[in-house]
């Protein structure tokens, strides 16, 4: 099962007279990296909405953005403090009557003084409001879960794909590993053939030169390791576990430091051309898990 990082949910509840509207953005992040915003006076269900977001998401860049308006008008609109109001009114009245205004104070005027309103007070019950919050929080978060899933399933394709190509060319080197050494053999058998003038060298000879190309040269062990690598990212990607990126990332590293391992033993034509597609493979496998979980 794969996962990508990336994802979108949004959702809108009632409850406790409060609307509440949640909206989550998930990002690439080597870690789990949250930033919560939540409206004011209700700062007490950040922890909530961070725990709930951490029970769900291992990896990732997670911006959760939570709403809370009140419903009824009442709590929702500015009330005027009376009080301030006639006080307010008075110094405008003073302020006219002292610079010789002929027209008294307004109401409009009273108005625009910002220090008569204030927010309306009342408790607030936050159970009732708790409820509405976690729902909307769940439904915004079975939202980016199915579309990291979603893309999770292109990712987890598209690497399939890629490795079915690595192994056609792991075969190939495979394969031409033994024929490159029976071609040494029979070149290093004709040169010395050659500067001996014609005649038979020394078999003993020969088979140790034989073997020392071999020991130097010798691949198969990244072979074996390339095919197990292979083998492993399988296995991550289609187990019953969510798949790990920062393991495939190893992985991935890896098969790198193996093709290049390979590359630098050889000059055989045939081998250098398949790593040199393996590696390309490679760079493109590497692209792809940055984005899985």
């Amino acid at each position: 099962m794969t996962n990508s990082m990336t994802g979108f949910g949004r959702s809108r509840k009632e409850g406790g007279g409060f609307s509440i509207n949640v909206e989550i953005r998930a990002l690439n992040a080597k870690q789990l990296d949250m930033s919560v915003r939540i409206s004011k006076n209700f700062f007490e269900f950040e922890d909530l909405c961070r725990k709930m977001i951490a029970e769900k998401i291992r990896r990732g860049r997670i911006d959760a953005f939570i709403q809370i308006e009140a419903v009824d008008i009442r709590r929702k609109a500015p009330a005027i403090n009376l009080e301030l109001a006639r006080y307010y009114w008075g110094q405008l009245e003073e302020v006219h009557r002292e610079l010789g205004r002929s027209e008294g104070a307004s109401i409009d005027q009273l108005l625009r003084v910002p220090y008569i309103y204030e927010t309306p007070e009342g408790a607030i019950d936050s159970e009732a409001v708790k409820g509405p919050v976690c729902a909307a929080m769940s439904e915004a978060l079975a939202q980016v879960l199915r579309m990291r899933q979603i893309e999770g399933g292109a990712l987890q394709a598209d690497i399939m794909d890629r490795l079915a190509a690595m192994e056609q060319d792991v075969a190939v080197v495979s394969m031409r590993r033994n024929v490159v050494i029976e071609e040494y053999g029979a070149k290093l058998n004709e040169r010395v053939k050659l500067l001996l003038g014609g005649a038979e060298p020394d078999e003993n000879r020969l088979l140790q030169e034989i073997a020392f190309m071999i020991d130097r040269s010798d691949i198969n062990e990244e072979i074996v390791r390339l095919g197990s690598h292979i083998g492993q990212i399988r296995s991550i990607l289609t187990g019953d576990k969510p798949a790990d990126g920062r393991r495939l990332d190893f992985l991935i590293q890896e098969l790198h430091r193996e093709a290049n391992t390979i590359g630098s033993k050889t000059a055989d034509m045939d081998i250098v051309q398949a790593v040199v597609r393996m590696k390309t493979e490679i760079g493109k496998l590497k692209e792809q898990v940055q984005n899985i979980e």
